[in-house]
């Protein structure tokens, strides 16, 4: 056995000498060390004549003569029976470790002595350390991830909520700390019944230990309803044992809406498809030509128009279009953009006034372009409108053409302008003016 410095006995220094902890007795008066055991020898790296000549500073780099006087006074004078104090050791290769202390003055033959019992924590501090960059970067994540986390403990009391999770519930941490999340966010059906805790899909995760997903509905703090995603996991001990339940959920009313204006869309283009091909059946069989190549370019022309309406609205999500911009399109497919002009206020069609109003234009502007205003170097045509009372007075006006004579039969356009107007619940009158026709229709909107 290594012996002490000054060792008071035998028994003594065989029981500090095997301690697990680093042990050193010193003197009350001089400070000076009267014993110090092997572990604590060999983690500073002294002999013990080397310790012989020290004092207890002498070992702690951060704490001088007169601190650690007035450090034992306490204990000297009898306030205290014991201090407990962390401090940071010096070794002999000028490295230092962190200990904690546990120092006491006990009565040896008549003389007061230091009895300090010394625990090297360098690795817990070190580990205490990770824990809290690690705690620092974990709460970094959670206060900055878009994803609402919330955690319950074995009672299902919310424990934890982070920033995103108060954005989405409206509640903050303080308001549902302690409570039961199902009963703050998750108590009442969107038709005002009640939701027992039982039949939550989220709070089962604990007792039944085991994941779940899916969506659900959330109430908000003040009273409004959204929907949700949600993964609930169970949270387990080192042994396994279930502790309580981590859930995520992230707020999807856009998804939903998204999904429900797609679905309306997908139906919406159905619908219109369904609709263009009967369109297109009646155009196929009705169109009357003298020959294949003339009704082939009458059929082309027709579907075109209906092309370019549905493009119109295809543009505009299918929410309808500008009175002007379904004029102009027609226009400008079948007469010289110097021969015609166009103008009126803003009027909005919906989208089952745009093809009607497309057609119509269309074999309005075909008949110019054939045997009217546009099949002459100097005619012009006019179309205008105004609004009145929500009812649209569009009149088509040609002038400079050939002189107009009356059909003597009504021909398959004909026909298709009174059936588009009739579909706009509209009117139609025809001036048969020598000087340029003039068409007249009346729609509501």
């Amino acid at each position: 056995m290594a012996s002490g410095i000054g060792l008071t006995s035998d028994r003594l220094g065989r029981i500090v000498e095997e301690a697990a902890s680093e042990v050193y007795i010193f003197a009350s008066d001089d400070f000076r060390f009267r014993l110090v055991n092997r572990g604590a020898r060999e983690n500073l790296g002294y002999t013990l004549d080397e310790l012989r000549d020290l004092t207890p500073w002498d070992l702690k780099p951060y704490i001088s003569h007169q601190d650690f006087l007035d450090l034992v006074e306490p204990l000297q004078s009898g306030a205290v029976e014991r201090l407990d104090f962390e401090t940071v050791h010096r070794r002999k290769d000028g490295t230092d470790y962190n200990v904690s202390v546990k120092l006491q003055v006990f009565d040896e033959g008549g003389d007061k002595v230091f009895y300090a019992a010394i625990q090297d924590i360098t690795s817990y501090r070190k580990i205490e350390s990770e824990l809290r960059e690690i705690s620092a970067r974990l709460d970094a994540i959670l206060s900055n991830t878009t994803m609402s986390v919330f955690l319950m403990n074995e009672q299902q009391h919310c424990v934890f909520m982070n920033k995103a999770a108060e954005t989405l519930t409206g509640f903050s941490f303080p308001e549902v700390t302690g409570r039961p999340l199902h009963d703050v966010i998750h108590h009442t059906h969107p038709d005002g019944t009640p939701f027992p805790l039982e039949d939550c899909p989220i709070d089962r995760s604990f007792p039944e230990q085991v994941g779940t997903q899916g969506e659900e509905i959330f109430v908000h703090k003040d009273g409004s309803f959204y929907p949700v995603a949600f993964t609930a996991s169970p949270v387990q001990d080192d042994e396994a044992k279930v502790v309580g339940t981590i859930i995520e959920a992230r707020d999807i009313s856009e998804e939903k809406r998204n999904e429900m204006a797609r679905n309306l869309l997908m139906r919406e283009v159905d619908h219109r498809a369904r609709n263009m091909l009967a369109v297109v059946h009646s155009l196929a069989q009705l169109t009357r030509a003298d020959d294949l190549e003339s009704y082939k370019a009458i059929l082309a022309g027709r579907i075109s128009a209906l092309s370019r309406a549905q493009t119109s609205l295809a543009n505009r999500r299918w929410e309808g279009g500008r009175l002007e911009d379904v004029v102009r399109e027609e226009l400008d497919a079948l007469c010289p953009r110097d021969s015609v002009e166009a103008h009126g206020p803003e009027v909005a069609l919906s989208p089952e006034q745009v093809q009607p109003i497309s057609m119509l234009m269309h074999e309005m502007a075909t008949n110019a372009n054939k045997y009217g205003a546009c099949s002459r170097a100097n005619g012009k045509v006019s179309v205008t409108w105004t609004l009145e009372d929500r009812v649209v007075t569009l009149v088509w006006r040609e002038a400079g053409g050939p002189p107009v004579v009356p059909p003597t039969r009504e021909g398959f356009g004909s026909v298709l302008k009174e059936g588009v107007v009739g579909q706009i619940r509209g009117t139609i009158s025809r001036t048969w003016d020598p000087a340029g026709l003039v068409v007249e229709v009346t729609f509501p909107l």
